[in-house]
């Protein structure tokens, strides 16, 4: 990524909005009939406006000669849809522009006689001042009388412009927006009146169904890697605050990202920080593959564990690979090495050693390789030879995951192959993949499902591990709400259609200067401007823990439905001594009010949204509802999550 950090600049993003910013011509355009529609009954509740082109002028500075503007006095959900109702026909040659702002961008519906306009604009670099930042536009011509014009801002990364109930426009929105505005466009000397209202958002309903006796699995827990560079680089306060909050957010899987290439052949340097294997991100300082096993000690004296997977072998663990079949990687590149399975043996058992004699416990499981593309032969041998090396030194109660592969697909690839050894299978204890390819069905995540139920299928009785999930696709890194929402989507589908045990983020901690790759990449980064403290990086860190704070290790999923309503996607958890959680996701554009059909003592009510970082809120006595805003995530729950 060019150093410019502005999603919208990346090369990818630049060809998707392409076509967007060449608006057709409307004289060039076949003009669209809109839909008979009376205005609707405008209710005193509505928020009513009225614009005078030669009224009075609005008060305050800036605006010496306009009429003044309708501002809304409320905090817009990251999903919603708004309607505002209009009385009569738009007087020419005037124009309504409807204004949405948020943090860093923001958008404009114009509606004027026979024509609507949509325009994105970003405003949150001096360099996209002016007609630089606005680059999305659209433009429809219609014939008929406008009475009703929505906005809807929805879970599919998408922004719709509806005219009478009528689509109109659609263009692509991953940004967020909290407020919204009218004004009216119109000449000062011509008596043009606009009256109309905005419309109350609907409320819908929903039932809560719970089958308690309908056990799934039971799960392990949530956690992720973290930049053992980047805690480095913690001041004591900030290591303080930093297993704070990896406590409060129940983030106990530790998964090293150990020294790869780097690995000297006597494995003198498995935690010598100052020779971590180097990984770079852009242009930002090198973080570094590295174990520390005072880290792995202090996730253990938690009650969290260790996940060990080495990623690239360092060249003498190595040989080259000439087999008779050409293998290309997921990068498109042609194999040339294969591990060395006794050297790989070597270096994994000795770690095992050292972990150990250093933090007090070998690894819970030992990934076999990262990402890293082997033929099926080598890798059903890594998995063998390491179980038996593994007993050998007295490790039997290490568990093996499968070799990652980047792309789920893959991963099925890789199970289907592994079954081909009975050995090398059942000496697997997790099933284990990445989901970098979900990214292709971040605007329509059901289109995923798919692949997760392919998983699914293959995997039979073994427990899956979700060991990496990010976002490094160039056109989602924009640090919204919006997009980190999607990954919500993600986790749910992971739980209740693969039936993960664990989830992990990609990175805990990341040290970053270019904002984007922190956002997108990691939980947490280094706030060098305040002392070198963690903060979370964007939206991500709340997201995973409407999961991860009130699911605990031991809980077990059962069936939970919301009937009627797909958009609210629901999952329970039970435990021993009475645990009880609801995770409820609306992923919807209208609020939904849930009765909660399952008796329990609950204790809290976590709210996640773009305004509320897992706010905690004490629970009713003999609670029975609960409404979900649109794009919010709602946790019912016995437990008292984070303490």
């Amino acid at each position: 990524m060019a150093p410019r950090w502005h999603p919208w600049l990346t090369t990818a993003v630049v060809a998707m909005v392409t076509v967007a910013v060449v608006t057709v011509p409307v004289i060039a355009q076949q003009p669209l009939q809109l839909p008979d529609t009376a205005a609707p009954a405008i209710s005193q509740a509505a928020d009513h406006f009225e614009f005078v082109a030669d009224g009075p002028a609005g008060p305050g500075w800036t605006r010496p000669n306009e009429p003044a503007r309708k501002y809304f006095r409320e905090m817009l959900p990251a999903l919603f849809s708004r309607t505002i109702a209009i009385e009569n026909d738009l007087p020419q040659p005037a124009a309504l522009r409807w204004i949405f702002t948020g943090p860093r961008a923001g958008l404009t519906v114009e509606l004027s006689e026979g024509n609507i306009k949509l325009s994105e604009r970003w405003y949150d670099s001096a360099q996209l001042l002016g007609e630089k930042g606005t680059l999305v536009r659209q433009e429809k011509a219609f014939t008929g009388h406008p009475r009703t014009l929505t906005v809807v801002a929805d879970a599919h990364l998408s922004v719709h412009v509806l005219v009478n109930g009528q689509d109109l426009l659609q263009a692509p929105m991953y940004f967020d927006v909290q407020r919204h505005q009218m004004m009216l466009v119109a000449p000062r000397t011509q008596h043009l009146v606009v009256h109309g209202a905005l419309l109350p958002p609907e409320i819908k309903t929903a039932a809560l169904q719970i089958d308690a006796d309908n056990k799934q699995q039971t799960m392990l827990g949530f956690g992720g890697s973290p930049g053992i560079p980047a805690y480095a680089e913690l001041s004591e306060r900030g290591k303080t605050e930093y297993w704070h909050l990896i406590r409060k957010y129940n983030l106990l899987l530790h998964r090293e990202y150990p020294m790869g290439t780097e690995l000297k052949q006597d494995l003198s340097n498995f935690d010598d920080l100052s020779s971590a294997t180097p990984h770079y991100y852009g242009d930002n300082f090198p973080n570094g593959e590295i174990s520390d096993f005072d880290y792995s000690r202090r996730m253990l004296a938690l009650g969290g564990h260790v996940i060990y997977e080495m990623w690239a072998l360092p060249k003498w663990a190595e040989k080259p690979y000439d087999g008779p079949v050409k293998i290309i990687d997921a990068w498109k590149k042609p194999v040339t090495k294969q591990a060395d399975v006794e050297q790989y043996v070597r270096i994994v058992v000795a770690y095992c050693r050292m972990a150990a004699k250093k933090s007090g416990r070998p690894p819970m499981i030992v990934g076999i390789q990262n990402e890293v593309e082997q033929i099926p032969s080598v890798y059903a041998e890594m998995t063998k030879s390491l179980r038996r090396e593994l007993d050998k030194a007295g490790f039997k109660e290490v568990k093996i995951h499968m070799a990652d592969a980047p792309y789920l697909w893959m991963g099925v690839g890789r199970v289907n192959d592994l079954k081909h050894d009975t050995e090398a299978w059942n000496d697997t204890d997790y099933v284990a993949s990445h989901v970098y390819d979900w990214q292709k069905y971040a605007v329509d995540p059901d289109r995923y499902d798919e692949q997760l139920q392919a998983m699914r299928a293959v995997m039979g009785d073994k427990p899956y591990l979700a060991t990496e999930i990010c976002l490094n696709d160039g056109k989602l890194q924009e640090p919204s709400y919006r997009v980190a929402f999607q990954v919500g989507q993600l986790y749910h589908k992971h739980l209740t259609e693969l039936n993960a045990i664990a989830l992990m983020y990609c990175w805990t901690i990341l040290d970053v200067e270019q904002p984007n790759f922190g956002a997108s990449r990691s939980l947490l980064i280094p706030d060098k401007t305040h002392g070198n403290v963690p903060v979370a990086s964007s939206f991500q860190l709340r997201i995973l823990g409407a999961y991860s704070r009130h699911i605990q290790e031991g809980m077990w999923r059962v069936s939970a439905t919301a009937s009627g309503n797909p958009d609210l996607l629901v999952s329970a958890f039970v435990g021993a001594t009475g645990k009880k959680t609801i995770v409820l996701l609306n992923r919807g554009t209208d609020a939904t009010r849930v009765a909660i059909l399952w008796s329990a003592p609950w204790r809290q009510i976590e709210h996640v949204t773009q305004y509320e970082e897992n706010e905690v809120a004490v629970a009713k006595p003999g609670l029975r509802d609960v409404v979900v805003q649109p794009g919010e995530i709602v946790i019912v729950s016995t437990l008292e999550g984070g303490n």
